[in-house]
């Protein structure tokens, strides 16, 4: 188990933001590639993976919402989470020009892809802290 006091919470989820934000330390963007960009900050600096950046069987440009944790390691090596979020940021701009995200989904829709992010942070939070 790790410790949930130093656990990294990083979304573009508001639900996410607001279930997760009096328990441990939430990062709220504004978009999926913001998220993925940070979380790529957080593993250069020594941050392990606890989630995949691409979890769940949506394609990258499906979905508007992202939701990442991530955990202090210290100065062990962390070659494979950098190799691991470096292919993901890639892939995610990949798929953008293949078809992009809508800018806007019908509120219905949207609030469909929040629920499915928080249903995947919801069942991984108790299980890594």
């Amino acid at each position: 188990m790790w410790d949930k006091d130093k656990a990294i919470l990083i979304t573009n989820n508001d639900r996410v933001y607001e279930k997760y934000k009096d328990s441990m330390k939430v990062f709220l963007l504004d978009s999926y590639e913001e998220v993925l960009i940070k979380v790529r900050d957080y593993v250069y600096d020594r941050h392990l993976l606890l989630t995949h950046p691409q979890a769940s069987s949506l394609k990258p440009n499906q979905t508007p919402y992202r939701s990442v944790v991530v955990y202090p390691k210290g100065e062990e090596d962390n070659m494979k989470d950098i190799m691991l979020i470096e292919k993901c940021i890639e892939t995610f701009r990949q798929w953008q020009e293949i078809a992009p995200t809508p800018e806007k989904y019908q509120d219905k829709v949207a609030e469909d892809f929040k629920t499915i992010d928080l249903s995947v942070i919801d069942n991984i939070i108790p299980r890594i802290c």
